[in-house]
């Protein structure tokens, strides 16, 4: 995951640097903090996990609960329509995992709601 997160970062710089740095800082930020740094940890654990396993359900709901009481209604951070980058890094992480695609559906449809 660090290689992964690495690689994605410098793809992030690479194309938006205006951008990149806003999200680092929030990333920064967010790690900061203990509650919202274990589900960062809860994410890559889930990373071997059975895409059908029921902890991806609740971290999902937790994920979400957490990104509503940072960000409240307004867009996230990063989300540029112009941008294909976004969908690219999605993409990349849901790749490597069946799991971690099941939970970013989860996530977006929860958000979505």
């Amino acid at each position: 995951m660090e290689d992964l997160q690495r690689d994605l970062w410098i793809l992030v710089f690479a194309t938006h640097p205006d951008l990149a740095v806003t999200l680092f800082h929030d990333q920064a930020e967010t790690l900061a903090d203990p509650a919202t740094r274990q589900l960062f940890l809860d994410y890559d654990h889930a990373y071997d996990l059975a895409a059908d396993d029921p902890l991806i359900d609740d971290l999902a709901h937790r994920i979400a609960e957490a990104t509503r009481e940072r960000y409240g209604p307004h867009e996230l951070p990063g989300q540029d329509a112009t941008s294909e980058i976004p969908a690219l890094i999605q993409g990349t992480v849901n790749a490597s995992s069946q799991a971690w695609q099941r939970l970013d559906t989860l996530i977006r449809a929860q958000l979505d709601a």
